[in-house]
C-alpha cells in the first residue's frame, strides 16, 4: 500500500487527467468526452459534434451567472423541458423510390432569399459568452446565407450589428413593447435606417417577464420597461410607426393566429420564449397542431414562424412539416458564440446536414415540399 507520502505527491501529478464533471442536465447521451477538458477552460471546437455538445461546453466555460442567464426558464420550467421533449413524440415517415440526388434547402422569408429555412433567432447580449458579441452572429449568418434576427436587448448596438453583416446582408431586428413610446420611436427608425427588413415584434411578455428562479439567484429580477396595456388599439398605434413589416412574435394560441390573419399581417412567429414566460405554455409542434386543426387557413394566408427546444435538423424538419416556414434557433447560437464566430459557423454546418441528411433519408428533396404527410403525430394528444 502506497504510503501517505507517496500519495500527496502523486494526487497533484494526476489531477489532470480527472474528467470534468458537467451536469448534463437530462440532454442526449451522444458520447461527449470530456475527460480532458479543463473547468473554465474553452474546449477544443473538433470535439463539438452537435448543438448539445455546445451547450455542455457553454456550461463549463461561462460563469454560473451567464450560463444561467442564457439555459434559465420560467418557474419549474415545464414548458422548457417540454419544448425539448415533444420532438421524441413525433415520428416521421420515410418514404422510399424518391429521387433525391438534387436537394434544395433555399427559401423564402418575407420575400428575401436565404439558404436554409432555419435561423439566428432573436436572443438578449451575446456579449455574455464572447467579445465580439452578436457580430459574430451577424457575420456567420451572411457567410451562411442565413437569417439573423438581434435582440433589441443586445450586447452591441443597433448600428454595430448591421456594420458587422456582409454587404447586402439581409437581417431583420427584434423590439419590444416599451411603455416609453419615445423609446420605440427612436429604436424603430434607428432600425430602419440601418437597413434591417422586418420587425419581429414579441408581444408575450408585454407588462412583465417570466419568474426565471435559475437566473434570479444571481440577478434579482427588476422593472422590464414593457408595456402592460398593450391591447389591438396599442397594437394599431405601433404599427402606424414604422413602414417595416412587422411579425407578431410569441404566439401561442389558434385565436391569436387567427386575429393577426384578420388583420393583415404577412406572417406570425409561434412562440414560448423558450419556456421563459408562462411556464406550462403549449410547444410549438402542439400549437402548430392547432392552427391546423381549428384555423388551417392561417397558413395559406400568411407565412409562419416557430421554434422552441430545436437542437436537431429533424426538429426543425417536424416543425417545417407542420406548416412553419422558417423555424429559429434562441440558445444554440449564444452557447456556440463561446467560440465566437467560427462556434456558429460550426454550429450551422452541423446543423445544416443533420436537415440535408433527414431529407433525404425522408425522401423529400425540396425543403419547401415537407407537409404533414412526413410526420406522425398520433402519440400527441391534447
Amino acid at each position: 500500500m502506497l504510503s501517505f507520502f507517496v500519495l500527496s505527491l502523486l494526487c497533484p501529478l494526476l489531477q489532470p487527467v480527472l474528467a470534468v464533471t458537467i451536469d448534463m442536465e437530462g440532454l442526449p447521451d451522444t458520447g461527449l468526452d470530456t475527460s480532458s477538458w479543463t473547468t473554465g477552460v474553452l474546449p477544443p471546437l473538433e470535439d463539438i459534434w452537435d448543438l448539445n455538445d455546445m451547450q455542455i461546453a457553454a456550461k463549463n466555460v461561462l460563469s454560473g451567472k451567464f450560463y444561467a442567464s442564457y439555459r434559465t426558464a420560467a418557474l419549474n420550467e415545464y414548458t422548457y423541458q417540454a419544448n425539448l421533449n415533444i420532438y421524441s413524440k413525433v415520428r416521421l415517415n420515410g418514404f422510399g423510390f424518391r429521387d433525391v440526388s438534387n436537394l434544395q434547402t433555399s427559401t423564402t422569408i418575407l420575400g428575401h432569399n436565404f439558404s436554409y429555412p432555419f435561423f439566428i433567432a432573436p436572443a438578449a447580449e451575446a456579449g455574455h459568452a464572447n467579445k465580439s458579441a452578436e457580430a459574430s452572429l451577424a457575420s456567420a449568418a451572411g457567410k451562411a446565407g442565413i437569417l439573423y434576427v438581434p435582440s433589441i436587448s443586445s450586447t452591441l448596438s443597433i448600428e454595430k450589428i448591421a456594420k458587422a453583416g456582409l454587404k447586402d446582408q439581409v437581417m431583420f431586428h427584434q423590439e419590444y413593447i416599451w411603455s416609453n413610446t419615445t423609446q420605440v420611436i427612436d429604436e424603430l427608425d434607428r432600425i430602419k435606417a440601418a437597413g434591417f427588413k422586418a420587425i419581429f415584434l414579441t408581444v408575450d411578455n408585454t407588462g412583465i417577464n417570466g419568474i426565471r428562479t435559475r437566473s434570479m439567484r444571481y440577478t434579482a429580477g427588476s422593472d422590464t420597461g414593457h408595456a402592460a396595456n398593450f391591447d389591438l388599439n396599442s397594437l394599431a398605434a405601433f404599427r402606424n410607426l414604422t413602414d417595416l413589416p412587422i411579425v407578431p412574435k410569441g404566439i401561442k394560441t389558434w385565436q391569436d393566429a387567427l386575429t393577426c390573419l384578420h388583420l393583415g399581417f404577412p406572417a406570425i412567429y409561434v412562440s414560448n420564449h423558450g419556456g421563459r414566460v408562462l411556464d406550462g405554455a403549449p410547444t410549438s409542434v402542439e400549437i402548430l397542431m392547432d392552427i391546423r386543426k381549428n384555423v388551417p387557413e392561417v397558413f395559406d394566408g400568411m407565412e409562419v414562424y416557430a421554434d422552441g427546444g430545436v437542437r436537431r435538423g429533424t426538429d426543425a424538419l417536424i416543425l417545417l412539416a407542420l406548416g412553419a416556414r422558417a423555424v429559429g434557433l434562441g440558445r444554440p447560437p449564444m452557447f456556440a458564440n463561446i467560440w465566437g464566430e467560427a462556434g456558429v459557423s460550426r454550429l450551422i454546418d452541423l446543423f445544416s446536414q443533420e436537415m440535408k441528411t433527414s431529407m433525404q433519408l425522408m425522401g423529400v428533396s425540396n425543403v419547401n415540399q415537407l407537409n404533414t404527410s412526413y410526420v406522425n403525430t398520433n402519440a400527441i394528444v391534447f
